[in-house]
């Protein structure tokens, strides 16, 4: 029983002594980011762009028209979410290689060259339920052998 004493004034004791010791700082990722060894987060660029040239080679190409020099916001946004929609399937990776995204005042318009006939009604549909979007052209061809 003694013990059992001695343990529980100690313990406590212990407890704040540990807990009011100085701590030391770790510099280590602020050396890394000095280095350049650590690249900072959150400055993603935008990837949709109005000009062809300067596209990442990501698949679909989106390209979004201009009236007068001018790109409206919206179409921008909206060509966003197209890109988010397309960005992870796996399944129409290979089709959308071949396929170029339009955008202009909410209009959307598809061009080029599919695999197969479910593929083109697959990625029609998915633009389609995008909200935003007013109307949809699809002038996409069907292709097999590619």
């Amino acid at each position: 029983m003694k013990m059992f004493k001695y343990l529980v004034w100690i313990a406590p004791l212990a407890l704040l002594i540990g807990c009011a010791a100085p701590v030391e700082t770790d510099h280590t990722i602020a050396e890394w980011q000095q280095n350049g060894m650590l690249p900072p987060t959150g400055d993603e660029a935008p990837r949709v762009y109005s000009q062809t040239d300067t596209y990442p080679s990501t698949a679909p190409a989106i390209i979004v028209q201009t009236d007068n020099g001018r790109t409206a916001s919206g179409d921008l946004a909206l060509a966003d979410t197209i890109r988010r929609q397309f960005e992870y399937d796996r399944g129409l990776a290979p089709s959308l290689k071949q396929v170029t995204v339009e955008v202009q005042d909410g209009r959307v318009i598809l061009r080029g060259t599919v695999r197969s006939d479910l593929d083109q009604r697959v990625i029609v549909d998915n633009v389609r339920d995008i909200t935003g979007v007013t109307r949809v052209t699809d002038a996409l061809e069907i292709d097999p052998s590619f």
